[in-house]
């Protein structure tokens, strides 16, 4: 049974070696640090007041959000009418935020209005992930990069 074990997990560590090729980390897409590109929602996370629950995203339909250079374009449910992000700076914190607008905010927009949606945000191996910035449980989004 040890050898059995062990066979299994030579074999997966050979496989997992050879998937990854020149920074080749997930779906077969070069590791970037960038937003641009297409983006499958898979997972979110919420509190309902107690504890933490975190929950898969059904594959189908498959909810996706395409980012451009400062437009996007999505099927996620509630944000297909956005079609604009900025990445902004908190004053505050001096930390950086994405806000996705219905409107073009302009090339330098101020301080987001209250009925826009605002997320702190992290890109590692192509897996972005948004936060809701006034979600004291850390109420998230998750994506990965497909293009």
């Amino acid at each position: 049974m040890k050898n059995l074990k062990q066979s299994v997990f030579i074999i997966l560590g050979i496989i997992v070696m050879g998937c990854v090729e020149k920074e080749d980390l997930c779906c077969g897409i070069q590791e970037t640090n960038k937003l641009s590109g297409t983006w499958l929602f898979y997972e979110r996370g919420y509190s309902p007041g107690f504890g933490y629950i975190t929950e898969a995203i059904p594959s189908k339909p498959a909810q996706m959000v395409t980012i451009g250079d400062d437009d996007i374009s999505s099927t996620v449910k509630g944000w297909e009418q956005l079609k604009y992000y900025r990445i902004l700076t908190d004053p505050d914190a001096h930390t950086q935020y994405v806000a996705l607008y219905v409107n073009d905010p302009g090339a330098q927009p101020g301080t987001p209005a209250p009925d826009v949606q605002t997320y702190t945000f992290d890109l590692q191996n192509n897996i972005l992930t948004l936060r809701y910035r006034w979600c004291i449980e850390g109420c998230h989004m998750t994506f990965k990069k497909i293009e």
